[in-house]
């Protein structure tokens, strides 16, 4: 896919199951907005009026020829036969031209350095850092406290690549250990950190992750990290129970011990908070689903990617994350590498682009993403081959707009291009599911980004 250079022009005037307790807990902390229209009494105002254009309000629904009206940061307007506000910056559509919902990719690693080893201490708001209360976890991988959010460059260059792709919201999760900590909601949008953080504490990321044998660390094996889970979960309940007695009845009992990652875990174990399970191993989400059932948790499962067997996904029992990522390609023109690529691996290859239809027809809830791919850059041309290979253009679309939006609990604010909902949208010049759709304009919270094009290199790279 092409690389893009971006110039901003900023206002005038120049989870088969659905989610249940947990998740409902995320829509009850709905962004409602962000109090942008608040916010924009102390700004110049923002108006936009794009006017003469096709628009799809949500998957399904399309308005031929209309206008689409955004006034600081919110949609106010979209209609047949709309009148353009006196004050509006009017963006006349050329022919060909389509406004969509922006994106939301519902698991991502946008903003973070992939490399980094450990999160930093939480930062109060104030800059300063947070006294962490409480003893650690004895495990190194059981961190459940720790958020991501600390963690998050907001400068990054991943932030504005993203938003070029299409993303105008990012779900973005920690990347190590068992317990890898509390994900975060960030809007992608130049701006400070109280602006571009939509929820700091989104969920708790678990992975049946473990260590070498040679790093002398627990967990070694699949089967430790599975034990990790419960036993921690365990633990946590234990100290819950503890704690609630000795607050009704503190006499003759020795006050319990606080460790940091009590409060976190029994958030999960209370459905205040879901759990997001990391897929790495093919049989994972099976494992997810005996752990969500043994501690009556509802939440989502991220799964590796297109070349994972659709009987091993909806063994999850939950809504899934599925990551664009198309399986690795043998080179057919070096002998040794056909002679070594067996008739599994290229019935894998070749099934791969058809698994989201597949997961569709079971049933199986899926949001398509970018964690876990080797370069996000190949999104929109292997969102393209799922196209091609059966699904339809509106469950594509839905898998990146309306369904993330609903899984996060952000249905309220974002996901369809409606009256009071944030104005994050795009503007795609010809169709959208193809290997390079061309877009010509994002809109994120109502700043205005317009993309030119511009070849650099290597497409591929």
């Amino acid at each position: 896919m092409h690389s893009r250079h971006a110039r901003v022009r900023r206002g005038l005037p120049s989870f088969g199951r659905r989610p249940g307790r947990a998740l409902a807990a995320l829509a009850a902390l709905g962004i409602s907005a962000l109090g942008i229209a608040a916010k924009a009494q102390a700004e110049a105002p923002r108006i936009h009026a794009i006017t003469g254009v096709r628009i799809v309000t949500a998957p399904g629904k399309v308005i031929e020829n209309g206008t689409v009206v955004l006034r600081d940061g919110l949609v106010e307007g979209v209609g047949a036969k709309l009148a353009v506000p006196v004050d509006a910056e009017v963006i006349a559509a050329e022919p060909g031209w389509t406004v969509y919902p922006a994106f939301i990719d519902a698991a991502s690693s946008v903003g973070l350095d992939t490399e980094a080893t450990a999160a930093p201490p939480r930062r109060a708001r104030g800059g300063a850092e947070e006294k962490r209360l409480g003893v650690r976890h004895e495990l190194k991988a059981v961190h459940p406290e720790d958020g991501v959010i600390d963690r998050v460059d907001l400068k990054h260059t991943s932030i504005a690549a993203h938003r070029e792709l299409g993303f105008a919201v990012a779900h973005v999760l920690p990347d190590k250990g068992v317990f890898r900590g509390e994900s975060a909601v960030l809007i992608l949008r130049e701006a400070p950190a109280p602006e571009t953080v939509a929820r700091d504490r989104a969920a708790q990321v678990i992975a049946l992750e473990t260590s070498s044998f040679m790093a002398r660390q627990y967990p070694s094996s699949t089967f430790g990290a599975v034990a990790t889970v419960r036993q921690v979960f365990l633990d946590a309940a234990r100290q819950g129970e503890w704690s609630e007695r000795y607050a009704a009845k503190p006499a003759g009992m020795a006050p319990p011990e606080f460790r940091s990652s009590d409060a976190p875990l029994l958030a999960v174990l209370r459905g205040e908070l879901p759990p997001v399970f990391v897929a790495i191993n093919g049989l994972d989400p099976g494992r997810f689903s005996g752990l969500a059932r043994e501690f009556g948790l509802e939440g989502l499962t991220v799964a590796r990617g297109l070349g994972d067997r659709e009987a091993d996904l909806r063994a999850a029992g939950m809504p899934l994350l599925l990551p664009l990522e198309m399986p690795e390609q043998p080179d057919l023109t070096d002998a040794d590498s056909v002679t070594e690529t067996g008739l599994e691996d290229m019935q894998e290859i070749l099934m791969a682009p058809r698994l989201p239809a597949t997961l569709d027809a079971a049933g199986v809830e899926s949001a398509y993403v970018t964690a876990g791919m080797k370069s996000t850059r190949r999104f929109p041309e292997n969102l393209a081959a799922v196209v091609k290979a059966g699904l339809s253009p509106d469950k594509a679309l839905a898998a990146i707009t309306t369904t993330p939006a609903r899984l996060l609990g952000l249905s309220r604010s974002m996901g369809t291009l409606e009256p009071g909902k944030q104005a994050n949208l795009l503007i795609v010049e010809g169709e959208l599911f193809t290997d390079k759709p061309k877009i010509r304009h994002v809109f994120v919270q109502g700043y205005h980004e317009e993309i030119e094009e511009e070849t650099i290199g290597d497409p591929n790279a």
